[in-house]
């Protein structure tokens, strides 16, 4: 009877393979669609056999996906494919003569999806089998069905003390589906009771199901946050406006890219451009936000007027300066005003020339709080980071559910620590970016230096529970992409801003348009007592946790890897010293999945020995500890700006591992090169653009150790002065921006070797900079800016070096028009040249020529494609210098000289006298002349070290 009934399985199965292999295997189209729903993949038999059919939800062909069982001694599996739109797994077990249960696998393979099905098949053992030992429910409740397989009687158990479950019958036989009504959990923490199935001859034949029914969920709708009430104004006026950008754009209740804008010809602006605003309702006004556009007309400085009621004509209340920064400004009334009927901005300048604003937002204090009231009665503070210990039960329930749920987590210690750790921080004071940008003459590092680590969807709100402020001002920032073009293919990237919200001390409830990573912005005066932390918790269901790396609180390589690969977010930002990665999470994990501080640390270093040359260690880091913040555009190249260094994302495997940098010279050339950017400004002027920030590139090559510094050879500089008869400003032949950056960079390059590597005047670079902080380049002005820059290289070096900057065109009369990053007037006039000259006699004469110094020989590491000559080398003028004590001679065959004897020199000049016009010079041994230079009646001359000329005698 046995056999009979296997063998009709046998029969049903085969059936069921040959119907499916005569089935047209034609795919019916669309994306492969491959699951099974999760109730099937948990089969339980009785001790005979016996066979199930589970459905399977696919559109593949039979040969697209395949069943294999663990043990075909027992369980046989096969397809089957009734119609051409559904598929399913025959699953068939032989009758049992084990005294045990007995299991085995079905896997279940395919390219979209693989899947396990666990079988269980009854011995004629006693035996109690549960489908689902640990079913879960929602908080909402309803049925739940619980499917039991046995052999035996047995009884089941639910413990009386659970009263949101329906009791079942106490005896049942075989196998059994039972069904239960749950209960809606009204509370904000899971529970769980456990039914025990016994055997009712054998206790120790038993089988439990525990049960848990989810929390009931709450969310940032719950809470009502009695917060400041926002009034709109009832009319609005400008003075101008470009048409397309009218002032009702700024009260329409969005922060968007629809904005108020002047006229768009900047020299059609008329400062001041005035913005009034009408209020018919007379309302009473305590504060007002002025929230930028991305891009120019950002507010500098402004008036603000205001007119009520009982003082109807405009009356001043405050002077102000936004600084045109490219964030939200408030202005806070004290007191503040009753009954207002209009309030005038009266703008006097703006970014770029122009004026503009996204939205102005006006708003009415809410004296009174009740909410925050009542979380003090549960929480020991505001921040809602610990709840007292004597808060009941009752005062948790009766808190909004966002509330209860988060006080539930603490105490039950269910909130997740990862989650934690980003979700309540305390937040340090950074230095303003506008004010240090000013002072320090640099491009604007990022005042994005305190990431959550948390980010939010479009349309998210997000509760913001912030400790004492210590009376500082603290916001939110939401930083999403932006998109740009690169003329023919448009890409996005990290947006330098973004929707700032305010924060008050308590309960914040904010919203944001756009998804993004937020960011808070806390700046401070770090002199004063008051720039203390500020603790702000963001709870569990506020926005989405993904993380960052800090080096100062993660230390390691194996807490960055943790940090990371939970990461979720599609940028990850890495907090070092002095730089912020804010990179393609993916593209950074692929690039340094595990050493992230030999990449941290080498770009602080990098930052870190830029900062040296400019001389701010009075001031970094107690009065302004910024950092420069990196972004991977996925367009472009590499660029600095304000706010803002990018590094294509497609670079990053060459910038940020110590031997990746170190494997080519550009690898880390390029990113000091456009840091250098950031920090020229000081020592910059136009014609200069594009060279001045390489002081700094070559001088992190020289840091790095590994390859020579970058730039063309002096014989470049021969030809433009003595042949070409070139200044400064139109030196070599233009390579970048109307600059020949390769020729010019040598010029600061020559000054470093000599003071700081030849040992002079170590200080030199950080004294310029200083000085020239202090009596500053003006940019529109290049002829005055490029003979100041000279007179204050005297004064740091004390030393009168007229012939240095003889030699590099600097006293070359000029009066004409030069395109670098803009249009300039370049004048430099014989009395301008003389004033400078007078200046630089006072000071002593310079100890050697070196302006014929070179810091490279052929054959250095990344010497490139340059021939850099045999003497002249930077050694030679170490300490007195190098004496020549032989002979030198030469020999000259046509325009060509050869020298003999020569090493002890650093260059060979052209002249009819020691003190006569050069004609030419080289720092070769042997060299030819250009034709255009007259060698008849000239001399060769030996220079030493110290400039003294020795006349070569002729072979």
């Amino acid at each position: 009877m046995k056999r009979i009934i296997f063998l009709s399985i046998c029969i049903i199965c085969t059936a069921f393979v040959l119907a499916a292999c005569s089935d047209d295997e034609g795919n019916f189209g669309g994306t492969p669609v491959f699951s099974i729903d999760e109730q099937h993949l948990q089969q339980d038999f009785e001790q005979g056999a016996s066979y199930v059919s589970i459905p399977v939800n696919t559109n593949m062909e039979l040969s697209q996906w395949s069943v294999a069982s663990s043990d075909e001694t027992w369980c046989l599996v096969s397809q089957e494919k009734p119609t051409s739109t559904s598929s399913s797994i025959l699953i068939s077990v032989r009758e049992s003569e084990e005294p045990d249960v007995r299991t085995a696998t079905v896997s279940v393979t395919s390219g979209v999806a693989n899947y396990t099905i666990q079988v269980r098949q009854l011995g004629y053992g006693p035996a109690i089998l549960l489908k689902d030992e640990n079913p879960t429910i929602s908080a909402d409740g309803g049925g739940l069905d619980i499917t039991v397989t046995s052999n035996v009687e047995y009884t089941i158990d639910l413990p009386a003390e659970c009263n949101w479950m329906r009791e079942v019958p106490t005896r049942a036989l075989t196998d059994k589906v039972y069904r239960y009504t749950v209960d809606a959990n009204p509370t904000y923490e899971e529970r769980t009771v456990t039914l025990t199935y016994t055997y009712t001859e054998d206790p120790s034949v038993t089988a439990a199901c525990t049960v848990t029914q989810e929390a009931k969920t709450s969310g940032v709708d719950d809470v009502e946050v009695e917060g400041d009430v926002q009034v709109f104004p009832t009319g609005a006026q400008a003075s101008e406006y470009q048409p397309g950008n009218g002032i009702e754009y700024t009260y329409d209740g969005r922060i968007d890219e629809n904005h108020y804008h002047s006229l768009w010809d900047a020299e059609s602006v008329k400062f001041p451009v005035t913005l009034e605003y009408f209020f018919e309702q007379k309302p009473d006004i305590d504060y007002i936000v002025y929230n930028t556009r991305s891009g120019n007309g950002n507010f500098g400085e402004v008036d603000v007027y205001v007119a009520t009621e009982e003082n109807p004509d405009y009356q001043l209340q405050g002077s102000y300066n936004f600084r045109m920064q490219n964030a939200a400004s408030r202005v806070t009334f004290s007191p503040s005003y009753s009954k207002v009927t209009k309030i005038k901005f009266s703008v006097k300048s703006g970014l770029g020339g122009f004026v503009s604003c996204s939205e102005m937002q006006f708003f009415q204090k809410n004296p009174d709080n009740k909410l925050e009231r009542q979380l003090l009665e549960v929480f020991t503070d505001i921040t809602c980071t610990e709840v007292k210990d004597d808060a009941t039960g009752a005062q948790i329930q009766a808190l909004p559910g966002y509330f209860a749920s988060l006080a539930t987590q603490l105490r039950n210690g269910t909130y997740d620590p990862w989650e934690k750790e980003f979700r309540v921080q305390a937040y340090k004071p950074y230095s303003d970016v506008e004010v240090w940008a000013q002072n320090l003459m640099t491009s604007r590092y990022s005042n994005l230096d305190n990431p959550t680590g948390i980010y939010v969807e479009p349309g998210d709100s997000v509760i913001v529970l912030v400790g004492d402020t210590h009376g500082q001002s603290v916001s939110i920032q939401c930083i999403g992409e932006e998109t740009k073009s690169d003329g023919t293919t448009n890409y996005v990237q990290t947006a330098a801003s973004g929707e700032t919200r305010f924060l008050e001390e308590g309960v914040n409830k904010v919203g944001f348009s756009q998804r993004g990573m937020l960011f808070v912005m806390y700046t401070a005066d770090l002199l004063n007592p008051t720039a203390q932390p500020i603790t702000i918790h963001i709870p569990p269901g506020s926005g989405i946790v993904s993380g960052f790396f800090d080096l100062e609180t993660h230390k390691t390589n194996d807490k960055y890897a943790e940090l990371i690969g939970k990461a979720n977010y599609k940028y990850f930002c890495v907090r070092g010293e002095r730089i912020m990665f804010y990179f393609h999470r993916q593209q950074m994990k692929q690039a340094v999945p595990y050493d992230i501080l030999s990449a941290i640390n080498l770009w602080d270093d990098i930052i870190g020995w830029q900062q040296e040359l400019m001389g701010i260690e009075d001031v970094r880091p107690s009065q302004v500890n910024n950092h420069l913040f990196a972004i991977s555009p996925e367009g472009s190249y590499m660029w600095a700006s304000d706010y803002r260094v990018a590094f294509v994302y497609t670079y990053l495997n060459n910038i940020l591992l110590y031997d990746n940098v170190m494997a080519a010279k550009d690898n880390a050339w390029g990113p000091a090169h456009e840091i250098g950017h950031v920090h020229q400004k000081a020592i910059n002027w136009p014609s200069s653009t594009e060279s001045s920030n390489n002081l700094f590139s070559n001088y992190i090559l020289y840091k790095l150790g590994k390859y020579c510094s970058r730039g063309e050879e002096l014989s470049a500089l021969a030809t433009a002065r003595c042949i070409n008869r070139q200044g400064w400003y139109n030196m070599g032949s233009a390579t970048h921006q109307n600059e020949d950056a390769e020729l010019h960079m040598r010029m600061n390059w020559q000054l470093w070797n000599y003071y700081h590597r030849c040992g002079h005047k170590p200080d030199f670079w950080p004294t310029l900079f200083k000085l020239l902080r202090e009596d500053r380049i003006v940019e529109s002005d290049p002829g005055a800016g490029q003979l100041k820059f000279a007179m204050k290289a005297c004064q740091a070096a004390n030393e009168n070096l007229t012939d240095f900057f003889e030699m590099w065109g600097f006293f070359e009369p000029v009066n004409t028009t030069i395109e670098q990053y803009g249009r300039w007037n370049y004048v430099v006039d014989e009395s301008m040249i003389e004033s400078a000259k007078q200046y630089m006699k006072q000071f002593p004469a310079p100890k050697h020529a070196f302006y014929y110094l070179e810091d490279r020989k052929n054959g250095d590491v990344g010497i490139e494609s340059y021939q850099v000559g045999d003497v002249g080398y930077y050694t030679q003028f170490e300490g007195e210098g190098t004496k020549i004590t032989k002979e030198v001679s030469y020999t000259r065959s046509g325009n060509r000289i050869s020298i003999t004897d020569g090493d002890e020199a650093v260059a060979f000049e052209i002249r009819q006298s020691p003190s006569s016009e050069l004609l030419y010079f080289s720092n070769f041994l042997t060299f030819d002349v250009p034709s255009s230079v007259a060698l008849d009646g000239a001399k060769v001359y030996a220079v030493q070290a110290d400039g003294t000329r020795i006349e070569c005698k002729k072979r």
